[in-house]
């Protein structure tokens, strides 16, 4: 039974399978251990840092937009009003300045920039207006007060209107009207926020200054064009007119300020009718039409300026870095009182008054 019980066993069918059937000599072959949970968690331990450096990658990339963003709005926010201070002189004839009633002078500014002397320049001329006693009003209240409602405006009323929509000029004066209380109007073409956003307000920045209640925002065109036709000149305007509808939400038309020329000095007209039909247009459109100074500076004076203000047209004083506080001073006093506008081209004349480093009147 011994001897035979191999050939039994696989005689009843009951060979031992595990046992090795290979021929002498041959290597046992090796089998590849099956996937477990270190390979498993070694896969997952790569996928976790390819993760994790995309994670860091993207917030880095996060964080430079973030800090881009950050700079991108210093780099358009309202700067702080610089200290400025009056010299004795030009206080004492500031503080002087005469009482009036029945007009109201407009003041125009342009293309200012946000090199400090000249926003000291702004802040000095705000803080004459303000030592005279100057209220400087909302375009509603004026548009109110050339319809005959005089009824309700401060005591020396004054209106600031800024043209061309330029960032700058908002930088460097939003917060000088803020510190002395004074309103302000900023004109600009319909164009400009969308195809000029690195040197012109946006719609965004409008909106906000609309909303601020230190502004009102206006149209100076659709899009700046030197070439007047009347026809073009139209559908530029009424454009405008639609894009700025559009674009600023409860935004109401009140008034229009021609662009770079008044349509009657200046400038030579492509149309000669323009003058005689294209005002009367604008006056049926808009509240009040401003045109620019009423002193022509112009080498042919053919178009002289008789009157500060017409139902058709209100002039501006124009106010630049040449403008002096003696010179402001001179031409709100002949507009004032009335004076004939031909006398006022004195007043261009003036220098700076005598300065001294102890001022009587600071702001």
């Amino acid at each position: 039974m011994s001897g035979n019980s191999g050939g039994g066993l696989n005689t009843l069918g009951l060979t031992d399978r595990g046992a090795d059937q290979r021929p002498k000599g041959q290597a046992r072959p090796r089998h590849a251990p099956a996937k477990g949970w270190p390979e498993l968690l070694r896969w997952g331990k790569g996928v976790l840092r390819l993760l994790l450096n995309w994670g860091i990658l993207v917030l880095a990339i996060a964080a430079v937009l973030v800090v881009r963003s950050h700079a991108e709005a210093r780099a358009r926010a309202p700067l702080p009003p610089p200290g400025v201070q009056l010299s004795p002189a030009d206080a004492s004839q500031w503080q002087t300045f005469p009482s009036y009633r029945g007009v109201i002078p407009v003041l125009l500014y342009h293309g200012i920039t946000t090199r400090k002397g000249q926003s000291q320049l702004i802040a000095q001329q705000m803080l004459a207006l303000r030592t005279a006693g100057f209220h400087a009003i909302t375009l509603a209240q004026y548009v109110s007060f050339t319809e005959g409602q005089r009824s309700g405006l401060p005591s020396k009323p004054i209106l600031l209107t800024f043209d061309e929509g330029r960032l700058s000029t908002y930088r460097a004066v939003n917060n000088i009207l803020r510190k002395y209380g004074f309103r302000a109007t900023m004109f600009t073409f319909a164009a400009w926020p969308g195809s000029h956003p690195r040197t012109n307000l946006t719609w965004a920045e409008l909106q906000g200054m609309q909303q601020s209640g230190t502004w009102s925002v206006q149209e100076n065109g659709g899009s700046p064009d030197n070439t007047i036709d009347q026809a073009a000149a139209k559908s530029n305007i009424l454009w405008g007119t639609e894009k700025f509808a559009t674009q600023l939400p409860g935004f109401r038309v009140f008034a229009f300020a021609v662009p770079f020329t008044s349509y009657a000095q200046q400038q030579q007209l492509s149309d000669p009718q323009i003058q005689r039909l294209l005002l009367p247009w604008l006056k049926g459109h808009f509240g009040v039409v401003f045109g620019d100074d009423y002193l022509d500076q112009a080498a042919n004076q053919s178009h002289k300026v008789t009157a500060r203000f017409s139902p058709g047209l209100s002039y501006r004083i124009s106010v630049d870095s040449r403008t002096s506080l003696p010179t402001l001073n001179c031409r709100l006093k002949d507009w004032v009182t009335g004076k004939p506008v031909q006398k006022e081209y004195r007043c261009l004349r003036l220098g700076p008054a005598a300065t001294n480093t102890d001022a009587s009147a600071g702001g």
